[in-house]
């Protein structure tokens, strides 16, 4: 991809080049590829992701524009250019008109221009939209983060460990990857948990989760992200038990009169290593094997009264079994 100029690259996004991405191809020329994973990556699509459009089609508004296209000015309705780089080189490495590159790698000491390397670069543009408060949060008589994955991580068992020794592990030449897995990778998601099954009676199974290699709770982010926990006999799913792991949210009216979403309750498995037991009851299993299964879902529209009728628009099975009569 990267071996084309980055004007042509855009023009494969439906673009023409832009004098406010002048900075970015400069980037891409010395650095073609950490470029060429960088365009694979959520980062990359942060803003032409199709289910982000179909929520910003039906909520246009600044505070989702200002990180998921950072790089134009979240002001601006129309889409530009800079927009349709998502979370391009300048989102994370310029502040204030200084570069800047985290912890030096051998080889690398030497720049064709200045930098500033800064071992805490990770936390701190991560931390710009991975932990922010609602867009309302001035109305609530008590504040309420939307996304609070770095308070996660201070609180997990890896809160030792910077976000880019998961998202951007270092390769035998030890540099950092910038394709950025997070949960569309299966393979990180997997290693995210720890699951076991068990059969508690003749009809009721104990599914266990706890975090693995990860460090904030899962899922994290989003508020539209979490595990389906099911069980049902061999091949009739349709007559399964099911629960939901996330955030769950609901109208409160606040002593002012003003109301607001508040959070309900949190049964998500948390990053400390705190187990997270979910039992189901499944009809007619006497005698029966029981199929369980745990499921990573991406909701795109949630409807209130029946979560199970929610609009999926990924899924990624976790873990899956079988536990005998």
């Amino acid at each position: 991809m990267f071996g084309i100029p980055w004007a042509g690259a855009l023009a494969l996004l439906g673009v023409a080049a832009a004098p406010e991405l002048a900075t970015d191809a400069a980037c891409v020329a010395c650095h073609p590829t950490v470029a060429a994973e960088w365009w694979s990556s959520q980062h990359r699509s942060a803003f032409t992701e199709p289910t982000f459009q179909e929520a910003h089609a039906l909520e246009p508004h600044a505070f989702c524009r200002g990180c998921h296209a950072p790089q134009q000015d979240p002001a601006i309705d129309q889409v530009t250019p800079a927009a349709i780089v998502g979370v391009g080189c300048l989102s994370c490495h310029v502040a204030d008109g200084v570069i800047l590159a985290g912890e030096g790698t051998a080889g690398t000491s030497a720049s064709p221009h200045p930098l500033r390397r800064d071992p805490g670069l990770g936390a701190a543009a991560c931390g710009r939209c991975h932990q922010f408060a609602f867009p309302d949060d001035g109305l609530r008589e008590r504040p309420l983060l939307m996304q609070a994955t770095i308070d996660e991580h201070a609180a997990s068992r890896r809160s030792d460990r910077s976000c880019a020794a998961c998202h951007m592990p270092k390769g035998a030449d030890g540099r950092r990857s910038h394709a950025f897995a997070a949960s569309r990778d299966p393979a990180a998601l997997r290693r995210a948990l720890r699951v076991e099954a068990d059969r508690v009676d003749a009809r009721r199974i104990r599914v266990t989760l706890r975090a693995g290699e990860v460090g904030h709770a899962v899922p994290t982010g989003d508020l539209l992200r979490r595990l389906e926990v099911g069980a049902a006999l061999p091949g009739r799913a349709a007559q399964s038990s099911r629960r939901y792991l996330a955030r769950h949210f609901g109208q409160r009216r606040q002593a002012s009169g003003i109301v607001v979403r508040d959070e309900l309750g949190d049964d998500r498995v948390p990053g400390d290593g705190r187990p997270r037991e979910v039992l189901l009851e499944v009809d007619g299993a006497e005698g029966e094997a029981i199929d369980w299964w745990v499921r990573y879902q991406r909701v795109s529209h949630r409807r209130r009264l029946d979560p199970a009728g929610d609009a999926i628009a990924g899924m990624i099975e976790v873990a899956a079994g079988q536990l005998p009569p």
